[in-house]
């Protein structure tokens, strides 16, 4: 694990966390993450995107807009002061845009393994393999354990289950937002709190250079960590590793 030291810790220490999941995930994608805190050290808020987990059967659109909007009615709702964003892959798009929404209810930004905000156009085999997916959990354990290093086996089975898997049209609808991203992301980023950009060593999905080369055109005061001995999803393969650090940085205690 390699941490830069851009940056200052947040001058306001986070009230609550906001977990945003990424493409085919739902909540319980954080579960290990979240274990990795002390009881008690802030809220720490987990929701499902439309058509996923839960909400699997709720109706779209599955865009980003859509996406962004849900979340900042969430944080309005609960009345949450001093958030810290946290978005994995296709959520840190939706947290980035969440952050220059609610730019003074935002302690900080956290970026997992982000994918571009502007978008991030994948081969054709690529794009076959994961727009349609939806629904199948077959094929979701292939995409899974191709991405993925460390995913644990039980995990694996609880994001497959079939009763909460994104089905067709989610999968369709947050693929073709994700790929085609929002037009924000052809300029830096706009929100000016602390922020932490977190790449996984080993992830083939969103490989550590693309992160290095986002983290300086776009968010160039971040601080960067890497994660060692990880895929796509560092929060589940390295919880460990990813909540200290997470934890080092919003200056709130993780367990020992």
């Amino acid at each position: 694990m390699s941490v830069s030291q851009a940056t200052a810790l947040p001058q306001r220490v986070p009230d609550s966390l906001v977990l945003i999941h990424g493409f085919l995930d739902s909540h319980v994608g954080w579960e290990p993450l979240i274990g990795q805190w002390q009881p008690k050290v802030a809220a720490i808020v987990a929701p499902n995107l439309r058509g996923a987990g839960a909400l699997r059967d709720a109706k779209g659109p599955y865009s980003l807009e859509q996406a962004v909007a849900d979340v900042v009615q969430l944080i309005r709702e609960h009345d949450l002061k001093a958030v810290a964003l946290v978005g994995h892959s296709m959520g840190a798009q939706i947290a980035e845009l969440v952050a220059a929404r609610l730019p003074e209810r935002t302690a900080a930004l956290v970026l997992v393994t982000p994918t571009p905000l502007a978008g991030n156009t994948l081969p054709d085999e690529v794009r076959a393999l994961l727009r349609d997916c939806g629904g199948d959990a077959q094929a979701q354990r292939a995409i899974r354990n191709m991405f993925s290093r460390r995913l644990p086996q039980h995990q694996l089975e609880r994001l497959v289950d079939p009763a909460t898997i994104m089905g067709k049209a989610a999968v369709q609808g947050y693929y073709d937002a994700f790929t085609g991203g929002h037009p924000s992301g052809n300029a830096p980023c706009t929100f000016s709190g602390p922020m932490l950009v977190i790449a996984a060593k080993e992830d083939p999905v969103i490989p550590v250079e693309m992160v290095a080369q986002a983290h300086e055109a776009r968010f160039p005061g971040a601080r960067f960590a890497l994660i060692e001995d990880s895929g796509h999803w560092p929060q589940m393969e390295q919880p460990g590793q990813t909540a200290g650090v997470m934890a080092s940085f919003l200056g709130l205690p993780a367990r020992a």
